[in-house]
């Protein structure tokens, strides 16, 4: 099997790497080297590029919190419960 194949899970070493650079945490020479081998590698790079999808996807998915839940944990009360059950 070639490198550069699309098919198939991405590159072992790069796993880690990919997943900072899909998510806004890559910096530097690492996140560089991780967008430089993604282009070259049709594994990584369609890793990449389908992480970078789902992230998207879950981010604009995400419901917002119902304001009676919020109501109860600003007030608190929780708090209570915790102390309660030591």
């Amino acid at each position: 099997m070639s490198h550069h194949d699309i098919e198939g899970p991405p590159c072992s070493h790069m796993e880690h790497m990919l997943h900072d650079a899909a998510d806004g945490t890559g910096r530097g020479l690492r996140l560089w080297y991780a967008l430089h081998h993604a282009a070259r590698c049709g594994r990584c790079g369609r890793f990449l590029s389908r992480l970078r999808e789902t992230l998207s996807a879950m981010r604009q998915a995400k419901p917002e919190p119902e304001a009676d839940a919020m109501a109860r944990l600003k007030a608190g009360r929780w708090r209570d419960e915790m102390s309660a059950e030591e």
